[in-house]
C-alpha cells in the first residue's frame, strides 16, 4: 500500500469518526462495557496466575543424604544435585540445623525433644528447588540415583494436585477471555452496522462507480481501530481507578493473599487492552460491512 493511500484511508477513517458522532458515542461505549467485562477478567487471571507463580516458586524437594557421610562427600553429593537439568538452587541443612528447625514447627510443644542433642535423629539434607514446578518428578528421579541419597521427598500427590488444579484455572481462563472476546466482537459489530447500515447508499455508489472492496473496506477498518483504542483507554481508565481502590482494600485488610499492584496489573495490561480494543473495532469492522460490499 502506497503512503499516501494509506494516509487518504486513515483520514476518511478519522472523518466518519467525526462525522457519526452518535454512532461514534455509541460504539465507543460498547467497546469500553465490552472491554470492562474482558478486562475484569483478565485482572483476576493476572492475579491467579501471579498467585500459582508463588506457589509454584515455594515448591521443593528435600534430598536425604546418609548419615555417615563426613563433609567432603555430603559436598560432593551437592555438586552432583547442581549438576542436574533443573535444578536452581539448593541448601544444605545439617542434623543440628534439621533439629532446630523441627524444634521451632514444634512451637510451645518443643521441649518433647529436648535431650535428642546428644543422639540427633535428625537426616542431613539437600533442600532443593527446580526452575520448573512440572520437572519436580524428574528432578527427584534424577537425585535418587546418586550414592549417599537415602530418599527424596517432596509430596508428590500434593504437588500433583496443586500443579493440576494451577492448570485448569489458566485454560478456564484462557477459554473465558476467548468467548468473552467473540461476544465483544459479536457487540461491536452489531453496533458498527447500524452506522454502515446508514450510509448504504454511499457505499452503493462507490461500488457502482468502480471502487474496489479494499478501498471502501479500508476507511471502514480505520473506523473501527480508532474506536476500539479509545474504548480500550476508557476502559483501563476506569478499570484502574476501581482496582487501585479494591487492591489498597484486600492488601491493607487481609494478609492471607495480596493482590497484585495497580501498577503492575495497569502496566502488564495495557497493551493487551490496545490489542484487543483495536482487533475488536477491525474485526466488527470487517464483519458489518462484509454484507453491503455483497451487491
Amino acid at each position: 500500500m502506497k503512503l499516501n493511500t494509506a494516509a487518504y484511508y486513515i483520514k476518511e477513517g478519522l472523518t466518519n469518526v467525526k462525522r457519526n458522532r452518535a454512532m461514534t458515542v455509541a460504539s465507543i461505549t460498547s467497546v469500553t462495557a465490552a472491554l470492562l467485562i474482558l478486562g475484569l477478567f483478565l485482572i483476576i487471571i493476572l492475579n491467579v496466575d501471579s498467585m500459582a507463580s508463588q506457589v509454584e516458586s515455594q515448591l521443593e524437594l528435600k534430598a536425604f543424604i546418609n548419615d555417615n557421610y563426613d563433609a567432603a562427600k555430603v559436598a560432593k553429593v551437592g555438586e552432583e544435585i547442581k549438576a542436574i537439568s533443573g535444578v536452581k538452587s539448593i541448601t544444605f541443612e545439617s542434623k543440628k540445623d534439621a533439629l532446630n528447625n523441627f524444634k521451632k514447627q514444634l512451637g510451645d510443644k518443643s521441649y518433647l525433644v529436648n535431650g535428642l542433642e546428644n543422639d540427633n535423629p535428625m537426616p542431613q539434607s539437600f533442600i532443593v528447588k527446580v526452575t520448573d514446578a512440572n520437572m519436580m518428578k524428574q528432578v527427584s528421579e534424577e537425585i535418587k540415583k546418586i550414592d549417599g541419597v537415602t530418599q527424596v521427598s517432596y509430596g508428590q500427590d500434593v504437588v500433583d494436585k496443586l500443579l493440576g488444579i494451577i492448570k485448569i484455572i489458566r485454560i478456564v481462563g484462557l477459554f473465558v477471555i476467548l468467548i468473552l472476546f467473540i461476544i465483544s466482537v459479536v457487540i461491536i459489530s452489531n453496533t458498527i452496522k447500524l452506522g454502515v447500515f446508514a450510509r448504504r447508499r454511499e457505499i452503493n455508489i462507490m461500488k457502482y462507480i468502480g471502487a474496489t472492496d479494499w478501498f471502501i473496506r479500508w476507511p471502514f477498518l480505520v473506523e473501527g481501530i480508532v474506536l476500539g483504542l479509545v474504548g480500550s483507554v476508557l476502559a483501563i481508565a476506569i478499570l484502574g481507578f476501581i482496582y487501585g481502590y479494591a487492591s489498597d482494600l484486600v492488601n491493607n485488610k487481609l494478609i492471607i493473599f495480596t493482590l497484585l499492584p495497580a501498577g503492575v496489573v495497569i502496566k502488564q495490561s495495557l497493551v493487551y487492552f490496545l490489542a484487543m480494543g483495536s482487533l475488536i473495532g477491525a474485526i466488527g469492522s470487517g464483519i458489518s460491512i462484509k454484507r453491503f460490499l455483497n451487491v
